[in-house]
């Protein structure tokens, strides 16, 4: 069995992957429900709250359970220091393992971002600026959060538990207060790019372009993954 098989088999190991990756489900059918039922403003209404802020949580929340599995399961069941005594090199497992979580949480979420584009043909925002906004969101949301996740779980064993304070605490009621949290916030900066197609957005972004924004989530990303990689030696097993 490959590193690869054997890392997609990691992440989308436990009961709580199955929980989670009903969400994206969810949030889809009710989008494509509001499409065929909802009047022409409470549709544009609809779309900037699944479109706009709930499909980058949705993202968040999956990313935060399949990127953990990349290396949790391993550390707990004692079988991360197998892997370390392999001649694979270190650079190499965590790319594996990234590239499994990441491609596993942009697939589990496509009914989201499917039905948000199914509702966003329903309203008077232009269509295509909506279409590559949703794309571009789901990817680099779920590639930052993906890499953020990952390194978390090569940091501390609690990582749901850790990940999910920040993602209640610091992303959803700091962020939501103040500007200079939101600027320091992963989910800000993805809910930007997820508001192109408005002037003036109606939920909270981080304070720049959405070139910008862009950017800046690729830069996370690459960061840490690259930190994933320092840490894997030095992890404790």
């Amino acid at each position: 069995m490959t590193l690869l098989e054997l890392s997609l088999r990691s992440v989308v190991r436990g009961k709580r992957v199955i929980a989670v990756v009903l969400l994206p489900v969810l949030v889809g059918f009710v989008a494509v429900m509001l499409a065929v039922t909802a009047g022409a403003s409470d549709r544009s209404d609809a779309y900037a709250t699944l479109g706009g802020e709930l499909l980058v949580l949705v993202l968040a929340l999956v990313g935060l359970v399949l990127g953990v599995n990349a290396f949790g399961d391993e550390r707990d069941e004692g079988t991360l220091g197998l892997l370390l005594a392999t001649t694979v090199p270190r650079p190499r497992i965590v790319l594996t393992k990234y590239a499994a979580a990441f491609a596993v949480t942009w697939i589990a979420c496509l009914p989201a971002t499917l039905g948000c584009l199914w509702l966003a043909t329903a309203t008077d925002l232009s269509f295509g600026t909506a279409v590559w906004s949703l794309l571009l969101t789901s990817l680099l949301a779920a590639a930052a959060y993906s890499a953020v996740f990952v390194l978390l779980s090569l940091v501390l064993r609690r990582a749901i538990l850790v990940g999910l304070a920040y993602l209640v605490l610091w992303e959803g009621l700091l962020a939501g207060a103040t500007t200079a949290f939101r600027n320091l916030s992963v989910g800000a900066y993805a809910s930007r790019v997820a508001a192109a197609p408005w002037d003036d957005p109606p939920f909270d972004v981080a304070d720049v372009a959405v070139g910008v924004a862009a950017v800046v989530l690729v830069l996370v990303t690459v960061a840490t993954v690259a930190a994933a990689a320092w840490r894997l030696p030095r992890a404790h097993v």
